[in-house]
């Protein structure tokens, strides 16, 4: 196990000189340790080497494909209570109202690369919940608990999160923390993400959105960028939408899986609930481990195949061409492209 790296900062190594006025914010995704996220901002310096921008990454700490995929299906659940076609409940808004009054306090404070979010944003006494999704031993400690299958969403995520955001609370509290220093910099933001990242991304863009209203401006200095997608369009506030694109591989089935789970607002019986995703998680391990076509390394032109080197490029002429001025960029706004073979 590796020691607590999660929501803290990794930079490219060597620190490559870049414009202070164009940052980029970069999240793992599942099964990424330090060691591949550090190859991974390595790479996107090597790409934008000609148009070099601010490159920070937000580190997702990964404690087993397991307790991952489980932070996932849990950030979605969240995500789909945002949605706004799907009628919120008073609850919701208050967890949303939430996450952004402890952004609203962090955003005071200066905090280092290697700061704890958590244990700045609340006192000691609150900072442990009842699971920490580490091990598949605590997340089975936490199914065995008979009051769980009389729980709703709601009830689960606050006795489970309290007031941090669900799924994975210390790069989502630090991503939107970035955000907010990114644009009290006046930088134009990008926000690059693989995989988990792409959840972690969309939450922390409705906390900013929620601190920052009614002012909503702030979102035409923003680009998002996902490749091997796990959400939908629909996840991400709707004024993000159209700066949104994703990159995904035809034969990526974790991503097209993943992405096309809606129903996660169906929480009758979570012990019920959470044994399938444990299940799901099992009938996953292998695929994750070998399916090269969500591999953040075939994203980025790390393979040898005509279609990761394609991937490349287009994140090549993501990253260092202007979207509003570039009109075949400026198209593909809001779209999902597909790689072929």
């Amino acid at each position: 196990m590796e020691p607590l790296l999660d929501g803290t900062i990794l930079v490219p190594n060597p620190l490559p000189p870049f414009a202070a006025r164009r940052r980029l914010l970069h999240v793992n995704g599942v099964s990424s340790d330090r060691a591949k996220q550090q190859r991974d901002l390595n790479r996107l310096a090597e790409l934008t080497a000609a148009h070099p921008l601010e490159i920070r990454g937000i580190h997702n700490q990964t404690h087993g494909l397991q307790a991952d995929l489980l932070e996932s299906l849990l950030g979605k659940a969240e995500l789909y209570h945002f949605w706004p076609t799907v009628e919120n409940n008073d609850r919701t808004g208050d967890r949303r109202r939430a996450y952004a009054k402890l952004l609203e306090e962090l955003i005071t404070k200066e905090l280092g690369d290697d700061a704890d979010m958590l244990a700045i944003a609340q006192p000691k006494e609150v900072q442990h919940r009842p699971l920490t999704p580490e091990t598949p031993a605590a997340i089975s400690s936490l199914l065995a608990l008979p009051f769980l299958q009389r729980l709703g969403w709601s009830d689960f995520a606050q006795y489970l999160y309290g007031v941090f955001p669900a799924g994975a609370p210390r790069p989502t509290l630090r991503l939107a923390y970035e955000i907010v220093k990114g644009l009290q910099a006046g930088a134009e933001l990008y926000l690059v993400a693989h995989s988990q990242g792409l959840i972690i991304t969309a939450l922390a863009c409705h906390i900013v959105r929620e601190l920052l209203l009614p002012q909503t401006k702030w979102m035409e200095t923003v680009h998002i960028i996902g490749y091997g997608p796990v959400i939908l369009f629909a996840d991400l506030p709707v004024e993000l939408q159209a700066r949104t694109i994703f990159l995904q591989h035809r034969q990526d089935v974790v991503a097209e899986t993943l992405s096309n789970l809606r129903n996660l607002d169906v929480w009758t019986n979570l012990q019920t609930q959470f044994q399938k995703a444990l299940h799901y998680a099992d009938d996953l391990l292998q695929t994750v481990h070998t399916d090269s076509h969500h591999t953040a390394s075939f994203y980025l032109g790390l393979s040898p195949e005509a279609a990761s080197q394609r991937s490349a490029q287009l994140l090549q002429i993501l990253l260092t061409q202007n979207w509003t001025a570039t009109p075949s960029l400026a198209a593909l706004c809001g779209s999902r492209l597909i790689l072929e073979h």
